[in-house]
């Protein structure tokens, strides 16, 4: 249990293990239970004590620490493990004179909202998924956590069997009913989660889970085979986002033939956005930069990325053409540039005056599946001085010759309002 180790204070060590909970899958969004009251935390921690007592003859040696609250992996496995780091420092904050002696400390809400310690309120995402955690911490001297750590690391998933009484006092706390109740260390959570993740495709995705979990000093570099990359470097994930125009130009996708272009993109903005979303649940950091800034990206040039390419705000804005010292706009023609799966990649908006000829042409792409809402808003402003027309075609419009994006047919003429070449 190497990976597991922590000091709270310089004459304790400590490790951890979880009660993982196994449910049937409840209704679409629905959103688990919320922390115990004091008097069922203690229940359920006198429960597990017993439990690992059949393990640990010896358990008396150290202090277990038991939050009543249930927790999605994602809270459990993140950088640092701040939820573990909570329940060692509610110990810490137990010794009053500076000694360190073993006992029980269970944690629970009597109002059934909230702990005091914000750290351990558990997210209660909607729709977290069939897998709930109960974490425990252990703290003692540090000689004695070494062998702890490796003794439970080695026995506490094959041979720490949930008894019955826990398994009552767990499903009358919460009130749910588990499929399967068992013990594990957070060495056999990260085990599974990789399997998990590689039986999923996303061996990329665990790469950066493992190096940020426990190797995090260590920059990583992960490309992926639609193109996707992202760096790694001191706590943060870098990645670049590609327009389409310049995906398929002068990024990963200029060796494509053009028939696979906008399957080949959408592809790309797939994995993009699942792993934009997973490392944000995980509690890791995300930058975007320029795809261009990347081109040039042989190695880790992080300070490059920072200096210039970094992307902010909910969305870019492409400009492919603007007409200095045109006329005023008459018409926007607003182009949904969708995908039946994936939702909608960009807007092509082309401004046209009052003759239909082009002013500008632009592409606004959302930087990540939620903040599609702010361009959406931006573009559907009430204005006096305009005429909005939204298309919606169903799929990519793509002008192949020239390897970009390009706008709806203008429906006053049936023609294209204009693409970059």
């Amino acid at each position: 249990m190497h990976a597991d180790t922590r000091h709270p204070a310089p004459e304790l060590a400590a490790c951890s293990g979880v009660l993982t909970l196994e449910l049937n899958t409840g209704p679409a969004g629905s959103v688990p239970p919320g922390p115990v009251s004091r008097a069922s935390a203690t229940q359920i921690a006198e429960g597990i004590a017993a439990d690992l007592g059949r393990l640990v003859p010896d358990l008396a040696r150290f202090a277990l620490v038991v939050p009543g609250a249930l927790y999605d992996q994602t809270e459990l496995l993140r950088p640092g493990f701040p939820l573990l780091a909570a329940l060692d420092d509610v110990f810490r904050g137990t010794l009053l004179d500076g000694g360190f002696v073993p006992g029980l400390v269970a944690l629970g809400s009597d109002d059934g909202r909230a702990f005091t310690l914000p750290a351990l309120n558990p997210a209660r995402q909607p729709g977290a998924g069939p897998l709930l955690m109960l974490p425990f911490s252990l703290l003692g001297r540090p000689g004695d956590i070494t062998e702890l750590s490796m003794q439970l690391e080695n026995s506490l998933l094959q041979s720490g069997g949930v008894s019955v009484t826990t398994r009552q006092a767990v499903e009358a706390a919460f009130g749910l009913r588990a499929v399967n109740l068992s013990y594990a260390t957070v060495g056999d959570l990260c085990a599974l989660l990789k399997v998990q993740l590689e039986h999923a495709g996303f061996d990329g995705l665990w790469e950066l889970l493992e190096r940020a979990l426990f190797r995090p000093q260590e920059p990583a570099d992960v490309s992926l085979a639609p193109g996707n990359r992202f760096l790694m470097s001191e706590g943060t994930v870098w990645t670049p986002f590609w327009t389409f125009d310049d995906w398929a130009q002068i990024g990963p996708g200029q060796e494509r033939p053009a028939d696979a272009l906008a399957a080949g993109y959408v592809e790309w903005v797939r994995t993009q956005r699942q792993y934009l979303m997973a490392l944000s649940a995980w509690g890791l950091p995300v930058r975007m930069a320029i795809g261009e800034a990347f081109t040039e990206c042989a190695g880790t040039t992080m300070r490059d990325l920072r200096a210039g390419a970094a992307l902010d705000g909910d969305y870019l804005v492409e400009t492919v053409l603007h007409v200095d010292n045109a006329g005023p706009e008459r018409r926007l023609l607003v182009t949904n540039q969708f995908d039946d799966e994936v939702g909608t990649l960009a807007y092509t908006v082309a401004a046209l005056d009052a003759d239909g000829c082009l002013l500008a042409l632009e592409h606004h792409y959302p930087l990540s599946p939620r903040e599609l809402e702010a361009i959406t808003a931006r573009l559907t402003e009430p204005s006096r001085d305009f005429e909005r027309i939204v298309r919606h075609p169903g799929g990519l419009l793509i002008d192949a010759a020239g390897r970009c994006l390009e706008s709806a047919p203008d429906p006053a003429t049936e023609t294209a309002a204009g693409t970059r070449h």
